[in-house]
């Protein structure tokens, strides 16, 4: 009962430490590939605004806000863990973020939109668009790779450099605590009828295997593109397969 009382009595120490020292007094322990134009309110609840985070391209991701509420009673468990939130021109996002000793690194309810383009996806050929969205996704990195999976992300008005539309798609992973992760692909409207199935490897290699076929009124281009993925058989449907690895 005493260790309780000494436990909880460091808690409410902690929580109200977190309540009012200043968040700017932590600005210098930001690490080098962030970087913040000012910063407001509390440790516990505050606001970085003209946030920059480097990226391997060496054009950094810019937003206008990023807003945090933490949880101070993970910390007593090793964990620093928060509810946060961006917003930027064609950024937004909330979700719940938990970062433990190991590098290890826990996304949850994560619920957002962000423009691609191949500045932001290198794997998006250049010229290309697209509008991605993610929908109560959670994922669980741990020494570089993904541990945890599950979740929905959707691509929508999905475009080539010639301003050919491709539609909309969604990829599903039900909740899997352990790679493989087995996903579903397909369309969601469009010139395209899509069904495939995705999956995602502990060494970060992947493959996908599914039907592709077009609709009638698909732009007439679309199918000469569809011809270097698969050929159609005489009621045009292509059987494809690819693979690959995410590093």
């Amino acid at each position: 009962m005493r260790l309780r009382f000494i436990l909880l009595g460091l808690a409410a120490f902690v929580a109200a430490l977190l309540v009012v020292l200043p968040a700017s007094w932590f600005a210098g322990a930001l690490p080098p590939q962030l970087g913040c134009g000012n910063l407001s309110g509390s440790i516990w609840r505050g606001q970085c605004s003209g946030l920059s985070v480097a990226q391997a391209n060496g054009q950094p991701l810019r937003l206008d806000t990023l807003d945090w509420q933490l949880h101070p009673l993970a910390l007593l468990r090793g964990r620093l863990q928060a509810d946060v939130s961006i917003a930027g021109a064609d950024v937004a996002a909330r979700g719940n973020l938990t970062v433990q000793s190991g590098g290890r690194l826990t996304l949850e309810a994560l619920s957002g939109r962000i423009g691609l383009d191949h500045a932001r996806l290198a794997a998006l050929p250049s010229g290309w668009s697209a509008s991605a969205e993610a929908r109560e996704l959670s994922l669980r990195f741990a020494e570089g790779r993904i541990q945890q999976l599950g979740g929905a992300l959707l691509a929508h008005q999905l475009r080539d450099a010639r301003g050919t539309a491709f539609g909309d798609f969604r990829l599903e992973f039900p909740p899997t605590q352990s790679p493989p992760f087995r996903g579903t692909l397909a369309d969601a409207g469009g010139p395209m009828q899509l069904k495939a199935q995705l999956e995602l490897n502990a060494d970060q290699s992947w493959q996908m295997q599914g039907t592709i076929m077009l609709r009638p009124g698909a732009p007439p281009g679309l199918g000469g593109a569809l011809d270097q993925l698969a050929p159609a058989d005489i009621n045009g449907l292509r059987n494809f397969r690819l693979e690959g690895a995410a590093r």
